[in-house]
């Protein structure tokens, strides 16, 4: 039997969610700190009882489905632990292994328009492609959609009245979990049904489900059903806070960062994309219409089109399968296309991406080690994020010294760094690289006199926009 006849599924799965588990392991980074702030805190606070409350949390902005479905995982295994970073670690094992099914869509889309060969190249291509392992053991809205996504295409693309139920169901997360998506979420509705009513009938009440379920759980929380929609679409969208707050960029921004990102691969990507687009166009429609939809908004950051990537790779992975196999790949042949392929591999944004925010984890599972009561963080910024997240109860942090604390994490260069403080180990900054003027050094510092278990101070209080401010309502979750 040759290689290229034994079925891809089994084997490709099982590399890919090797490497996502490697990653997972290897890196302890941030992507952004949304997952960190808007989740893992606030799953971290439904277990043990304290986090970070960001000002979303406060007025109700957030549904609270995410970090609910993350606090099982970690009330799991504090079962068996009072230490946080296991049940961390099993929450981004688990997050691998849903992002399998955007690796399976590429290797039976491959299979279904190559043969076994054509599975065995889109798959491949898929289960290596850098941003799908690279976002994939995050707990993000952009990469939990996507692994939702993507399957439903694949669903959608088959054409059996048998998948209609569990497309629809997987495309009503998919808008529960990212209200930006709703126009592709859309499209793929229209394509799902088609102009049969049974279809819609079916369709529509299954999507529905989630979106009540979140409705619902908005009501239980907030007092309000379906307040995190409709807050969300006003505050950001007719008020404008988060390109107020956070920055608005040009409509150029997102090509600027895929051209970072992959270097000279991007025209070979789309290249590779278009090609695979003459067989199954949903996906690139799709892919599209997210970034069109995320061009229109004035606060982007690279993540918010993650959905379209994921549904581009395994498309441009079918691209490649159809290529080669018209091209008669020869090995001379099949190594050009690995360098042209290389782009994302050799992009600086990559390493940067993988190693951004270790230093938080370092820093702060080093002082979780010593088992403070009080924590100060001062001089913090995008260089180190404050993550209370890796703290066991009875660990709190501030923002104020000389309040009992006896812990300290600031920058070298933090000014009024009390002088009854001893600094005890530095960390290097993880944030932009070759920058002409880079940070500080984060450093821990010891109080000489103020034993462990000591202290009393207001809890740690991030930034909160004054437009916010009169939305500001009680948590019925956690009081």
């Amino acid at each position: 039997m040759k290689f290229a006849d034994i079925p891809p599924a089994r084997v490709i799965l099982l590399l890919a969610l090797l490497l996502r588990v490697i990653v997972a392991v290897s890196f302890q980074n941030v992507i952004f700190p949304d997952e960190i702030y808007q989740f893992l805190e606030q799953a971290h606070r439904l277990v043990f009882g304290q986090g970070i409350v960001p000002w979303e949390f406060q007025v109700g902005l957030r549904n609270w489905a995410i970090p609910l479905a993350l606090a099982g995982p970690m009330a799991l295994v504090r079962l068996f632990t009072p230490d946080p970073l296991p049940g961390l670690l099993l929450i981004r094992l688990l997050l691998c292994v849903a992002s399998l099914g955007i690796v399976w869509t590429g290797i039976r889309w491959g299979e279904r328009f190559g043969g076994v060969r054509g599975g065995w190249i889109a798959g491949l291509f898929t289960a290596f492609w850098p941003d799908l392992w690279l976002m994939a053991p995050h707990a993000l809205e952009e990469s939990l959609a996507a692994d939702l996504l993507v399957p439903a295409l694949y669903l959608i693309s088959t054409g059996e009245r048998r998948h209609v139920a569990w497309a629809a169901l997987l495309l009503g997360g998919v808008f529960t979990l990212r209200l930006q998506l709703a126009p592709a979420v859309a499209i793929a509705g229209i394509v799902l049904c088609g102009r049969e009513p049974k279809r819609w009938l079916v369709a529509l009440a299954v999507a529905a489900v989630p979106v009540l379920a979140a409705g619902m759980l908005d009501w239980f929380t907030w007092g309000q059903p379906f307040r995190s929609f409709w807050l969300n679409i006003y505050l950001n969208v007719v008020l404008g806070v988060a390109a107020k707050e956070f920055g608005a960029s040009p409509p150029g921004y997102f090509f600027f960062m895929l051209g970072l990102a992959w270097l000279w691969t991007l025209p070979v990507f789309l290249l590779l994309a278009w090609r695979g687009a003459r067989h199954i166009s949903l996906p690139a429609i799709l892919a599209v219409v997210i970034l069109l939809t995320h061009i229109a908004i004035a606060h982007k950051e690279l993540r918010f089109i993650f959905p379209a990537v994921a549904c581009a790779v395994p498309l441009a992975g079918v691209g490649l399968a159809a290529l080669t196999a018209r091209l008669h790949m020869t090995w001379p042949r099949g190594f050009l296309a690995l360098a042209l392929l290389a782009g994302p591999f050799c992009s600086p944004w990559l390493w940067f991406m993988l190693n951004w925010q270790t230093n938080s984890y370092d820093i702060f599972e080093t002082v979780a080690a010593m088992r403070p009561r009080l924590v100060s963080v001062q001089g913090w910024d995008r260089s180190f994020l404050p993550l209370d997240i890796v703290f066991p109860s009875g660990t709190r942090l501030t923002r104020q010294t000389g309040a009992g604390a006896s812990i300290l994490v600031a920058t070298l260069t933090t000014p009024g760094i009390p002088t009854d403080f001893a600094e005890q180990k530095c960390y290097k900054t993880s944030w932009i690289p070759f920058s002409l003027h880079p940070k500080s050094d984060v450093c821990i510092f010891t109080h000489a006199s103020v034993a462990p278990g000591t202290g009393v101070s207001p809890p740690f209080i991030m930034p909160f926009p004054k437009a916010a401010l009169p939305f500001r309502i009680p948590d019925r979750l956690t009081g």
